[in-house]
């Protein structure tokens, strides 16, 4: 139940949620999906929406395949 209410947020909520269960901070995420806490900021709030390469640097730096965040459509090239 609890992975049919994730799936169904929109792809930044996912974002935060991914952020929250891994304990980082903005920053760490940042990081990890290889931009500034800044980018990443607006990618959290829905600001700005990432481009193909750092979709596929989101997904690496989570651990979660494209389609999980950002659904099937926009995770192909």
């Amino acid at each position: 139940m609890l992975h049919n209410l994730v799936q169904k947020l929109p792809w930044y909520k996912k974002l935060e949620v991914l952020r929250v269960v891994k304990d980082w901070t903005q920053e760490q995420a940042a990081e990890a999906c290889g931009t500034n806490q800044k980018v990443y900021w607006n990618w959290e709030k829905g600001h700005k929406y990432p481009r193909n390469s750092s979709r596929r640097c989101i997904s690496m730096g989570f651990g979660v395949p494209q389609e999980v965040i950002f659904g099937e459509k926009e995770a192909k090239p």
